[in-house]
């Protein structure tokens, strides 16, 4: 639409192929009870802080886009088979103003606007394609560790979470469970929710319904028919004139936080409801 390396033991043992039958908090006996996934990564920062908190996801395989066939937008198919050869870690929450400011003051660029809701651990918002791939940049210098944007495959693999629902805990909207407009919540189609106000997904991976729309790598296209089937970024060769971004936003109805859901825009774009998530590459698996 327009508009550290961990084993691989611990990897996959983290995490269970059973997709969740409803949304109760889970108990400890459950696979996605916080004691059962890996503990979080979080790299320090040469200048002083840290980097955003990641998860660590196993390599695997999944079935990209609208398995349900109720979508009308091209742009969700055909549904693709993507196998993920190597494992990557992908942030727990959006990146917050407070994560971006602090790279505003070190860099001397200008922050954001945050349209009058605060900043702290509120989503960075009001940021374009371009701003977000420089944060990811500067990461890598402050840290010694490749950090980039997801791929349009890695983002929708990571927000399934192992399920092939519309939504990652079902096919109902439910109630209070993402932040958009209509979804039942205290922020419902007003502003941006502090990062982590709703439960995870079996990832452990926090808003990646709703609340705002996450910036990926990839270049749009049309279809999912030439799609690369490893999951790496679609790039044309010709150019890109317009960039990918997933996961929908306090601002749109249910439909749009569909697991499938895809928009577009150009690089140089920007919205209070467009944020982003940063992945930071592993080592392969051995």
């Amino acid at each position: 639409m327009t508009r550290m390396p961990l084993s691989t033991a611990l990897l996959l043992t983290s995490f269970c192929s059973n997709v969740p039958s409803s949304v109760e908090p889970p108990g400890d006996d459950d696979p996605r009870s916080p004691a059962r996934l890996p503990e979080p990564l979080r790299d320090s920062l040469s200048g002083g802080g840290q980097a955003p908190e990641l998860m660590a996801l196993p390599s695997g395989r999944f079935i990209r886009g609208d398995l349900q066939g109720n979508s009308t937008d091209v742009d969700e198919k055909p549904p693709t088979d993507v196998i993920l050869s190597r494992p990557f870690a992908i942030g727990v929450y959006e990146v917050t103003f407070d994560e971006f400011d602090a790279f505003c003051d070190a860099t001397g660029r200008a922050k954001p606007d945050d349209s009058g809701w605060g900043r702290g651990r509120r989503p960075v918002v009001n940021v374009t394609w371009n701003d977000a791939v420089a944060y990811t940049r500067w990461l890598s210098a402050q840290t010694g560790h490749l950090y980039r944007l997801p791929t349009d495959a890695e983002w929708e693999y990571a927000a399934r979470a192992g399920t092939d629902t519309r939504f990652w805990w079902g096919d109902d909207l439910g109630v209070d469970l993402a932040n958009c407009a209509g979804c039942g919540s205290a922020w419902d189609g007003y502003e941006t929710a502090p990062v982590g106000s709703f439960q995870p997904n079996p990832f452990g991976l926090y808003d990646t319904a709703g609340n705002v729309f996450e910036w990926v790598a990839d270049c749009f296209a049309e279809t999912f028919a030439k799609a690369p089937a490893d999951g790496s970024a679609h790039e044309n060769p010709a150019g890109c004139g317009q960039r990918v971004y997933r996961g929908g936003s306090w601002s749109f109805p249910p439909r749009e936080v569909r697991s499938a859901n895809r928009w577009r825009d150009f690089p140089t774009g920007s919205s209070d409801d467009m944020g982003f998530r940063v992945v930071r590459e592993l080592d392969p698996e051995p």
